[in-house]
């Protein structure tokens, strides 16, 4: 793989984030997650690899929940650095082992061998090649295999587009310091104040919650998204082809803010495994305006932040009538209106009612929906993302 020359420091990012943000709590809640998204309780005896460790959290995490062996490689050598870091900060195990090395270069990945576990959380469309890296990372599957992908999904940015967002990244890494300290501060106004001073006050608050998102500091993920490069964009649909190729269904499916995480297993295996293939369905169009659904009462499916955008949209712009909301979790009433379990709601409301879904669970609650007949429906979240940047 050769390097463009604006190519970004991920690594230089990473021991920042390691010098001024990393803390064993952060640790803690990235183990955490990682476990939960593989619905694993533990690795023991369990192999794992990590392709681009970065900042070598997860390896850490993996090392932590007892796994076998660890092997960590990265392309860029100061996340190389990092990930020992934090290799040596746990005392140097022995069967956690951290390597320079590219995922492009098919010899040094089968010279790697295969694990029960490979991780790749927002790396392999920052290759250069991200179909060959794809390839390459799913072939060291072993049997019985879990592979835990997050790649940035090309349908959850509608304004800004991915094309816009690839103009921006380049314009970040061909700048000196203060043009890119004047788009991280723009980046941090539109993301997490909202464009609303009135949420300046609560920015140290902000940035001590922000952990929750896999431990990672606020300020390091925005410099990393800003100025990941090269950059490639996917659709879930093409990564769940380009997954089938290979033999592996979806076992979960997530939407984030910019990636779309994955976690894929063999098909003929899932079962052996105590997991369910995610029926990813016909196409779920996406809502761009409440005023492109049909004209009759619809139901929102989520009742978090995500959901609450969406209402303040319909109220400012316009649009059929809001029925209520369904929830898998709470019932009751939301911002004024009824919740729904997705039983009770399919039970009381006619086939055709629309729905709307507002969370990142895209797949999983449309699946739930089509299981009781139902197949009026919009995927609201890149719409609940271009409104948390954008305003309602």
């Amino acid at each position: 793989m050769s390097d463009p020359v604006d190519r970004f420091a991920f690594g230089a990012n990473w021991q920042r984030y390691l010098k001024g943000s990393f803390t064993p709590e952060r640790a803690e809640i990235a183990r955490r997650q990682l476990m939960a998204f593989l619905r694993l309780d533990s690795l023991a005896g369990r192999t794992f690899l990590d392709i681009g460790s970065g900042s070598g959290i997860h390896s850490l995490g993996a090392w932590q929940s007892g796994a076998a062996e660890v092997v960590s490689f990265d392309y860029d050598p100061q996340s190389v650095a990092a990930t020992r870091l934090l290799h040596a900060a746990a005392g140097s195990p022995a069967n956690w082992r951290v390597m320079q090395g590219s995922i492009l270069d098919e010899a040094f990945c089968d010279a790697l061998g295969v694990f029960d576990v490979v991780y790749s959380w927002g790396v392999l469309h920052h290759t250069g090649d991200q179909w060959r890296a794809f390839d390459n990372a799913a072939r060291r599957m072993a049997g019985g295999g879990r592979f835990y992908v997050a790649l940035y999904a090309s349908e959850i940015h509608i304004d800004p587009s991915p094309e816009e967002w690839l103009d921006i990244k380049r314009r970040y890494n061909a700048a000196g310091r203060l043009g890119k300290l004047r788009l991280e501060l723009w980046q941090l106004w539109a993301t997490v104040l909202r464009r609303d001073i009135r949420n300046i006050a609560a920015l140290p608050k902000l940035s001590r919650d922000y952990r929750h998102s896999r431990g990672m500091a606020m300020m390091a993920d925005i410099r990393d998204w800003l100025g990941g490069w090269p950059m490639e964009f996917s659709s879930t649909a093409e990564v769940l082809d380009h997954a089938g190729a290979h033999g592996l269904a979806p076992a979960a499916v997530a939407d984030g803010n910019v990636n779309t995480e994955f976690l894929l297993v063999r098909r003929s295996e899932a079962a052996g495994l105590g997991l369910a293939v995610v029926d990813a369905g016909p196409a779920i169009p996406v809502l761009r305006a409440f005023t492109d659904l049909p004209e009759r009462p619809f139901f929102i499916f989520g009742t978090a932040r995500g959901a609450e955008l969406l209402v303040q949209r319909l109220r400012r712009r316009g649009g059929p009538e809001l029925a209520g909301f369904i929830d898998i979790e709470r019932t009751g009433r939301f911002m004024g209106l009824p919740v729904l379990s997705v039983d009770d709601f399919a039970a009381s409301w006619p086939d055709d009612t629309p729905v709307v879904l507002s969370n990142r669970h895209v797949l999983p609650n449309a699946e739930r929906l089509r299981g009781r007949g139902r197949t009026a429906l919009w995927n609201a979240h890149p719409l609940v993302i271009s409104l948390n940047y954008r305003g309602p």
